[in-house]
């Protein structure tokens, strides 16, 4: 796969800061969702597109993202029937060779003459007023119109270009051995899979300057300076991972499931990638600030030693009721962390983004679902569909806390919501078929902070879909979609 952009202009910003002008602004929190501000007293000028000068313009020159894998795999069995039934032994063998990589050129162009005035638009936004605002395609046909009355910022190119780049290798080696037995009534799977992963990184640390900043050799910058770094990195490990799996069914209509296994889950690369920015400044007030945000070439997979059980019967008719349980013993989860006056693979500074490894996990919960095609009702009510289901879920683990790696505090995992419940009211019969979908997702972590009063959630939700669908031949079908019907927010 790949994405290239050449030639892109990113959204323009203008700005003003009002000092001591006589601008008073008002806001309305009564409703946190839809938070609303008002002008209290306005110096003259604040709805003047023409006070509000432009930031920079940050121009695509290049983004080529790319990403290869090669894949092969060989699997050999050999069965041995039995009276009884049918035992099977087989193994393989795979490998996987993957190349991603990012390259980006970057300018940011400047011009103390453009104004907001010169690309003005009419505001879309229906919550409130927000004017005056920009025009959605001005700014970038001002920008390539009027290119060489901008000034470029060589600087900030530099260091944007030098961050976004990275290459990262990962091959995975692996092997597998298993026995499976089969009969009337009962099916077990029994085995191992060994495999071992390289992993090979480059990508930068990149370090902004600002004029009387500490350089990162020794000295200080009289101007403002980029330094580069290259950083190569390689690592290399290894899993062996059993698992068993048991199917039992008594009777036809009664399935019993048990399943134990171990499992990995391989960092994402964009957060392997060895890309470390780091905004070095000074101020009399301050002294010296370092920030920054890094990738992490040091994060171990995900794993788990999984235990999963489960029952379902079947209804005489077209329904079915099941019930599961499930249990997770996780090392390693990932977590993006906010830490302030610490140290990074050397690196120090006095607040950073970091990905990190938490301590260990557990996630355990049930889930319970219902499902039932009501044909044996009289007409129309034969075409009657309902499924409900419902899962919950208790996932929590343990990060640094307050930068200390000593000092553990206990979370919800991110993106882990403890509550889950799904409900479908639907219509089959003939060539009309209607759907009408409940979905409810109880509030979740989104990112750790430094401390527990830093960390953010995402709120609660509740959403309604419909979808509707008409067979006219066998060939041609009219459908429509309704989704979020009941226009539920997004609330973090």
């Amino acid at each position: 796969s790949s994405e290239l952009e050449d030639g892109s202009v990113d959204p323009t910003q203008f700005s003003r800061t009002f000092d001591d002008d006589g601008l008073v602004v008002g806001v309305d929190y009564r409703n946190p969702r839809t938070p609303l501000y008002s002008i209290i007293r306005d110096p003259g000028d604040f709805f003047d597109p023409s006070t509000y000068e432009l930031n920079d313009v940050e121009y695509t020159e290049r983004s080529d993202a790319q990403d290869e894998e090669w894949a092969a795999k060989l699997d050999l069995g050999r069965e041995f029937a039995t009276d009884s039934g049918v035992f099977t032994v087989q193994g393989g063998a795979k490998a996987r060779w993957r190349d991603k990589t990012y390259n980006k050129d970057v300018s940011f162009w400047e011009n103390d003459a453009y104004t907001l005035a010169d690309v003005a638009g009419e505001q879309t936004y229906r919550i409130a007023e927000i004017g005056p605002v920009g025009d959605h395609q001005a700014p970038r046909d001002f920008f390539l119109a009027n290119m060489a009355d901008f000034e470029e910022q060589e600087i900030d190119g530099l260091f944007d270009s030098a961050v976004e780049d990275f290459a990262i290798s990962e091959d995975v080696m692996a092997g597998y051995l298993l026995g499976r037995w089969d009969s009337d009534t009962l099916r077990v799977i029994g085995g191992v899979r060994y495999e071992r992963t390289d992993n090979e990184m480059s990508g930068n640390t990149v370090t902004l300057v600002e004029e009387g900043g500490e350089l990162p050799g020794g000295g200080i910058a009289d101007e403002d300076m980029v330094v580069v770094a290259p950083v190569d990195y390689a690592r290399d490990y290894d899993h062996w991972l059993p698992s068993l799996n048991v199917r039992f069914e008594p009777q036809r209509d009664l399935v019993f499931r048990a399943a134990g296994y171990r499992s990995i889950v391989r960092p994402k690369l964009g957060k392997l990638a060895p890309r470390f920015a780091i905004e070095q400044s000074f101020d009399d007030d301050d002294g010296q600030q370092r920030e920054g945000e890094f990738g992490n070439p040091d994060l171990l997979p995900y794993e788990a030693w999984n235990f999963d059980a489960s029952a379902e019967y079947y209804f005489s008719g077209n329904g079915a009721i099941s019930g599961a349980v499930f249990y997770k013993d996780v090392k390693n989860f990932i977590v993006d962390t906010v830490r302030e006056e610490d140290t990074f693979r050397g690196i120090a500074f006095d607040e950073a983004i970091i990905p990190i490894n938490g301590d260990s996990a557990e996630i355990y919960g049930f889930e319970l679902s219902l499902s039932q095609a009501w044909t044996m009702l009289p007409a129309p009510f034969d075409g009657l569909i309902t499924q409900l289901n419902y899962t919950y879920t208790d996932a929590t683990g343990r990060i640094p806390n307050e930068g200390d790696p000593a000092d553990m505090r206990e979370i919800t995992l991110p993106v882990a919501a403890k509550h889950t419940l799904n409900g479908v009211l639907g219509f089959e019969k003939g060539p009309f078929s209607f759907r009408l979908a409940g979905t409810y997702r109880d509030s979740y972590l989104d990112e750790a902070g430094s401390k527990a009063e830093l960390d953010r959630f995402v709120d609660d939700h509740f959403q309604l879909d419909l979808s509707a669908r008409y067979g006219i031949t066998d060939n041609v079908q009219l459908f429509y979609e309704w989704i979020n019907i009941n226009d539920a927010e997004y609330f973090a």
